[in-house]
């Protein structure tokens, strides 16, 4: 007698069918337990006006790209800090919104170049001499800080040496920033260790 072997053969079809559902499921829940790792990754950061160095440390944003304009950096909302502009740099300052350019110069007179360019020019030179230098340095703060002055740009021959104690100055007087921290700001900048007078000054500014 010949037997029927279909019924087996269905059995053996929907066996397969089952064994295959069982797996698409397992393999479901593996990417699903697997997502939240996706999810929960840390995104990329932004830029900020101040990047943080590490804890407690902080850095003006530095600015890039700027026609005729070098080694720049917001300070604060309307308070920018920088090297001696070139002669197309004063456009590039002005299409900022910068409205006051401070000077930290001893030597040349930028004064026809800025108010050519729309903005208000001040000249406060600095000398290498301690003798004065809380006075003219809080003078300068004053005016950074003055609304009627916002946006302002204080810059120096390079934005390193006499830039870098007034906007240390500022940060300790103004942000209440720790020494270190000002410090910190100044050498990111470029400020050069030779200027002994300078380095003195900074480290006794808290005191004084």
């Amino acid at each position: 007698m010949e037997i029927d072997s279909s019924p087996f053969n269905r059995c053996n079809v929907c066996f397969r069918s089952m064994a295959l559902a069982m797996l698409t499921v397992m393999l479901l829940v593996g990417l699903s337990a697997a997502a939240p790792a996706e999810q929960t990754a840390t995104p990329p950061s932004t830029n900020s006006p101040l990047t943080s160095l590490h804890q407690g440390m902080h850095l003006s944003e530095h600015l890039y790209n700027l026609p005729g304009l070098s080694n720049v950096g917001r300070v604060a909302p309307g308070v920018f800090r920088g090297a001696q502009p070139a002669v197309y740099g004063y456009a590039a300052l002005k299409k900022m919104g910068v409205k006051t350019v401070i000077d930290l110069r001893t030597t040349e007179n930028e004064k026809a170049m800025v108010e050519a360019a729309g903005m208000k020019a001040i000249a406060m030179p600095i000398t290498m001499s301690r003798e004065g230098l809380k006075e003219k340095v809080d003078r300068v703060i004053a005016l950074m800080v003055d609304p009627a002055n916002q946006p302002v740009f204080v810059h120096c021959r390079h934005g390193q040496d006499r830039t870098g104690i007034v906007v240390a100055a500022y940060r300790m007087k103004v942000d209440k920033w720790s020494l270190p921290d000002a410090e910190t700001e100044m050498q990111a900048f470029g400020f050069n260790d030779i200027w002994v007078n300078f380095k003195k000054f900074i480290r006794q500014y808290p005191t004084e």
